[in-house]
């Protein structure tokens, strides 16, 4: 386990809790439930009290390897070094949006092709190139970028590049290359503490700042050490179970650090790479793959339906003339964009694939397949199936290769003559890849998986701190300790809410400040 975790006092943490089979108030699940006794609000207040001591003091710790005080920097001053900007290029590529094509207003003949291999190397101001990290985006001046306020669809025409630098920003923390952070953060001008929490207009969720890289470190760090305290759940007569991947809780967790289908997927890196979950396993828009097993807990949209049949979209007037043509369908995206891009960003999941479909289209069609269309979950089921279904529960999980087996196939590939380099490519464009860092795969609990769980949760401690360590910079402008420990609250109540008296009071209101004289065994 994270070193760390010795500070803190989980054995008190979880004493206010109990595994229960079945949680009638949790729809039945598989989970912790909390224990409503006259203690429990003080050793829940005095957690997050110590939690919050303990980042507080490491990032004071931390912030002390760089300059107290940083001189503004010149706009054009270059800000992230060659080192940092070649420590980062990897991930940047996960999330670059590939434009090595020039827009349509733009001269081919100065367009500049990414590079291989090196750094950005277009350092003219005036240069446009698809390098994954263009020179431009290292400087000062990204930095300086504004956030603009912007209606409905209209983010992008004001604040891409502004959200370019976050993005930069949020892969930097990750990375703990703070220090070109901190220098932005000397300008009075700073717009990042606005970026802790975003959303592209007043329609969507708020999943566009650096917020989301501090709530998925707590969610991970918090239940995985709180499961060291149910042994029962990972350990039956010294022999190792999985019990825990069952659990509500862990699930709920696993899911939420993964999801996938927003506009910034960086915070959910660290937790994919670990638990070999893949990009667009959950989506933010969720729908079971087998609707016909998981009707119990969906409900069928009869409005929808009926408009359906009448060969009406779901936002059209009655009044309207029946749209009979698919290309017709409103807010369908074009063919350049994915069919799972355009379901995720749906306003609503009952009329996916079918809000714009007459009645005649579907002849051929099955009619329970028509309806199932229209049924959507009244509640996500964690804690009511296995792991393995919950993995499959959108969407197939698929092959997912070991570290072994990459070595085993480029063996293989120079076995017939190809050079390390070029079977390296063949790998890489099939995108054969390791999915998870665990020697056991999907088992972070199991004994082989110690020391990489100790690492893993040791990773996730320090993005805490980090983005602690940030907002405390920008104090002028956020109350980091406020928002942290909201998001530790958070963890509480979501993972562990139930319909039980009292369970509300104890869960998210027992983060008033515990009395002095308390004393809870840690």
């Amino acid at each position: 386990m994270a070193h760390h975790a010795e500070k803190l006092p989980w054995e008190a943490l979880a004493s206010v809790f109990e595994l229960r089979r079945t949680n009638p108030c949790q729809h039945g699940a598989y989970n912790l439930h909390a224990r409503i006794q006259p203690d429990s609000k003080t050793k829940l207040a005095n957690f997050v009290q110590i939690f919050m001591q303990s980042v507080a003091e490491d990032a004071a710790q931390q912030r002390k390897q760089y300059p107290e005080k940083y001189d503004v920097p010149d706009e054009n001053e270059v800000i992230i070094s060659d080192e940092a900007a070649t420590k980062i290029e990897s991930t940047v590529w996960r999330w670059h949006p590939e434009e090595y094509w020039p827009d349509d207003d733009d001269d081919l003949n100065v367009f500049k092709q990414p590079t291989a291999v090196k750094l950005c190397p277009h350092i003219d101001e005036s240069d446009k190139c698809g390098c994954v990290l263009p020179f431009r985006e290292r400087k000062m001046s990204a930095f300086q970028r504004q956030q603009i306020p912007n209606d409905c669809y209209e983010f992008d025409t004001y604040n891409l590049e502004s959200f370019r630098n976050v993005e930069v920003v949020k892969t930097l923390i990750l990375h703990g290359e703070m220090d070109p952070i901190l220098r932005s953060c000397a300008y009075e001008g700073s717009h990042l503490a606005k970026w802790w929490e975003h959303q592209e207009c007043q329609c969507t969720s708020a999943t566009l700042g650096w917020r989301r890289i501090c709530e998925n470190g707590i969610k991970m760090y918090m239940i995985l050490n709180l499961l060291r305290y149910f042994p029962q759940t990972w350990n039956e007569n010294g022999s190792p179970v999985d019990d825990y991947r069952k659990l509500k809780a862990y699930q709920q967790a696993a899911r939420w650090c993964t999801e996938s289908g927003y506009k910034s997927d960086i915070a959910t890196y660290p937790h994919r790479d670990f638990l070999g979950i893949r990009k667009n396993q959950f989506r933010c828009y969720p729908r079971p793959l087998d609707v016909s097993r998981w009707k119990h807990v969906m409900e069928f949209d009869q409005f929808g339906f009926e408009r359906y049949q009448k060969g009406l979209t779901y936002f059209d007037d009655s009044d309207y003339e029946p749209i009979t043509k698919s290309s017709e369908k409103p807010g369908i995206k074009s063919g350049e964009e994915s069919d799972d891009d355009s379901k995720a960003e749906s306003s609503d999941d009952s009329s996916d694939e079918s809000s714009g479909e007459s009645s005649d289209d579907s002849e051929e069609e099955d009619p329970e397949e028509v309806r199932n269309r229209f049924y959507k979950l009244e509640f996500y089921p964690y804690g009511l199936m296995s792991y393995e279904d919950f993995l499959n529960f959108e969407k197939p999980m698929g092959f997912q290769p070991l570290p072994s087996d990459i070595k085993h196939v480029r063996w293989i590939l120079c076995q017939q003559g190809l050079p390390v380099e070029l079977s390296d490519c063949i790998l890489e464009h099939a995108d054969y890849t390791p999915r998870g860092r665990l020697p056991v795969p999907g088992k972070p609990l199991h004994p082989q998986c110690t020391d990489e769980l100790g690492r893993y949760l040791e990773h996730c401690w320090q993005l805490i701190v980090r983005c602690y360590m940030l907002g405390h910079e920008l104090r002028e402008k956020m109350d980091i300790e406020a928002l942290v420990r909201e998001e530790v609250k958070d963890f509480v109540y979501e993972l562990f809410k139930c319909e039980c008296d009292g369970a509300y009071e104890l869960l998210y209101g027992f983060d008033a400040e515990p009395p002095e004289d308390s004393e809870v065994e840690s």
